[in-house]
C-alpha cells in the first residue's frame, strides 16, 4: 500500500503542530495537591515572538505547569476573557503554585 508524499507530510505537520507543550493542572487548594483537572497546552507560541495565544477557560482556584515540554515555559492568567483585564497570576515552571480564583483566560509561552 503507497500513500502520496502530500500526504504523510500533510499527517506529519498537524501531528507537530498538536504537540503538547506544556500541561496546566488545577487544583483546589493552595498547596496544589488537589487536583482537580488539567489542559493540555498545544497552542503556546515562542516568548517575544509569537502571536496571540489566548485561551478562554476558568477551572479552579489554584494552578501549575505541570509539565513542561519545552526548555523553558510561563503561562499569564488573567481576570477577563481574551486575556484582557488585570493580570492574576503567573506560573514559571514545574513545580509551583499560582494563585487563581478569578481567572478568566491565559496564554502560555516557551523557550
Amino acid at each position: 500500500m503507497q500513500f502520496p508524499t502530500t500526504s504523510l507530510l500533510a499527517v506529519l505537520a498537524a501531528s507537530f503542530t498538536a504537540a503538547e507543550q506544556m500541561k496546566i493542572n488545577y487544583y483546589s487548594n493552595n498547596a496544589c495537591s488537589a487536583y482537580t483537572g488539567q489542559v493540555d497546552v498545544t497552542w503556546a507560541t515562542e516568548l517575544y515572538g509569537g502571536g496571540n495565544n489566548c485561551y478562554n477557560y476558568h477551572f479552579s482556584n489554584y494552578a501549575n505547569i505541570a509539565n513542561c515540554y519545552e526548555d523553558s515555559c510561563l503561562c499569564d492568567f488573567y481576570s477577563g476573557q481574551n486575556c484582557a483585564g488585570s493580570s492574576v497570576g503567573q506560573a514559571t515552571g514545574s513545580g509551583n503554585c499560582v494563585y487563581v480564583q478569578n481567572a478568566q483566560s491565559f496564554a502560555c509561552y516557551y523557550t
